[in-house]
């Protein structure tokens, strides 16, 4: 720690060494260690930054059954944003789920602009039609998956009815502040205040001297006498 300290007050001033130590204060205690995404439980399987479940149930199930039980775990029915999500959920139900060969997606007609929403209200950044862009003006239009090739068909929300929901659930990243940071951190602050505290005193002292020098300097009364007789010295030496 002393190299390190003398590397950064070598050669400038104090209040460059304060702003340095400042900027490395900033890193240090902003330095955290991601234990990544955290699901709700191991049942649950990850992918980026959401986690997923497919729950089977005895009675079939329509759009708001589904996604009442995915609600009481904190999730929804599953919305997919990109290709690879849709991948991901493929190849999870060809070796881990055993589930139908269709699963209905969280995605529904809005009349109220003429487009498909996802009903955790994600963004729909991704769409991957089976056969063309379907006709989908209808309040009753609900989309499903293939759970084997991935394509996707529009359905009725009432009419569809699967045993089974997948539920998809944004995971909270969590993280732990690194030990050896905050102890930099700590050490960093004591130098600062280390450094700060001299110059504080320094610059009262200055301001102390300057002020007694000015009640040192001393003037002389003007007098008219003194001014007469330089006059009369500069005219007589003219």
């Amino acid at each position: 720690m002393g190299r390190t300290l003398s590397y950064l007050t070598d050669g400038v001033s104090n209040g460059q060494t304060r702003r340095t130590l400042l900027i490395c204060l900033c890193s240090a205690v902003c330095c955290v260690s991601s234990q990544g995404d955290v699901c709700p439980s191991p049942s649950w399987v990850q992918f980026e930054s959401s986690c997923y479940i497919f729950l089977t149930e005895k009675n079939s199930l329509s759009i708001e059954p589904a996604r009442h039980i995915c609600k009481e775990f904190g999730a929804d029915i599953i919305s997919i944003r990109s290709k690879e999500e849709n991948s991901f959920l493929v190849k999870m139900f060809k070796t881990k789920w055993k589930g139908p060969a269709e699963v209905l997606l969280g995605m529904f007609y809005d009349s109220d602009d003429n487009s498909l929403k996802w009903f955790d209200k994600s963004n729909v950044t991704f769409l991957n039609w089976g056969q063309g862009q379907p006709d989908h003006n209808d309040l009753d239009t609900c989309v499903k998956m293939n759970t084997q090739s991935g394509l996707w068909d529009v359905t009725d929300c009432d009419i569809f009815s699967e045993s089974a929901v997948l539920c998809k659930y944004i995971a909270k990243e969590k993280h732990t502040y690194d030990k050896k940071a905050i102890k930099i951190a700590l050490i960093l602050i004591f130098v600062l205040i280390t450094l700060g505290v001299p110059t504080i005193v320094l610059l009262l002292l200055n301001k102390k001297n300057w002020s007694n020098r000015l009640h040192r300097v001393h003037v002389p009364p003007y007098r008219d006498d003194a001014v007469l007789v330089d006059t009369l010295e500069s005219e007589d030496y003219a």
